[in-house]
């Protein structure tokens, strides 16, 4: 006699990282939908940064510059970036400012491996982006 009793969802380290990537995904488009989440998002991975700026010169220029791609994004003074690079961009801090990462930070330099690959990686994507951005800064803002 068969039984219709429901499974149990699957589980492992597969299942465990597509749930991760599921909340990275809807924390990706909590930020995105609203400005203000965006500003706070910039403002978190500052400090963040600042605190363990010695763990992140790999990455310290490019993600500067994303910050304030983000924030001249936010302010709506920068409307020349397509929705993709965003994405990416917002999903590389997402995961930075989690405390909950693939390897924990409380492991000192070597905690931050996966934040500095998740950065290079995102900046790597949005490369063109980032080199656009520079240059208009570099023609609108004051010399």
């Amino acid at each position: 006699m068969a039984t219709d009793r429901p499974t149990a969802p699957p589980t492992g380290p597969s299942s465990s990282l597509r749930t991760a990537g599921n909340a990275l995904r809807d924390a990706t488009r909590r930020v995105l939908s609203r400005r203000f989440r965006v500003v706070l998002l910039v403002r978190d991975a500052y400090e963040r940064m600042t605190a363990h700026s010695s763990v992140l010169s790999a990455v310290w220029n490019d993600l500067r510059t994303m910050l304030r791609l983000l924030l001249r994004w936010a302010s709506r003074s920068y409307r020349q970036v397509s929705w993709t690079p965003l994405v990416i961009i917002v999903g590389a801090l997402v995961y930075f400012v989690t405390p909950l990462d693939a390897i924990p930070d409380t492991l000192g330099a070597i905690g931050f491996v996966d934040d500095v690959t998740v950065i290079s990686t995102a900046v790597q994507s949005v490369r063109d982006e980032l080199q656009q951005f520079r240059a208009w800064e570099q023609n609108a803002l004051p010399q």
